[in-house]
């Protein structure tokens, strides 16, 4: 069986990930963190999903359920493969991501974070 390994793109620019890509003929899961996300935006992410690779935004959801449903909703509409919360947001924030991912009809995993 084979299992996906997921390569931390922690870089601080897009023109950084590009050139690191380059090593790898076929497309690989990948992981976006803050520092990339925050600097590059949206736009990070729609080019790794337009090169064929999978992509877990790590941005670590924590705030008031409402506002992580929105945030997983923004999200979503990226295609994601994978996306997180704080745990320690508690059940009513994990629910409140979970159910608008399910709305979205979205095939993205929704994952925990407990500890950093």
């Amino acid at each position: 069986m084979q299992k996906d390994v997921i390569v931390a793109l922690d870089f601080q620019s897009k023109q950084e990930v590009v050139e690191f890509l380059k090593d790898f003929p076929n497309p690989i899961y990948t992981k976006v963190g803050m520092e990339l996300f925050y600097k590059e935006g949206p736009e990070v992410v729609r080019y790794l999903k337009n090169q064929g690779h999978k992509v877990f935004l790590d941005l670590k959801f924590h705030d008031i359920p409402n506002t992580v449903a929105g945030a997983v909703r923004s999200v979503a509409s990226l295609d994601v493969d994978m996306m997180n919360v704080q745990a320690a947001g508690g059940i009513k924030m994990m629910e409140a991501g979970l159910a608008e991912l399910n709305k979205q009809k979205k095939d993205a995993l929704l994952i925990s974070i407990t500890m950093l």
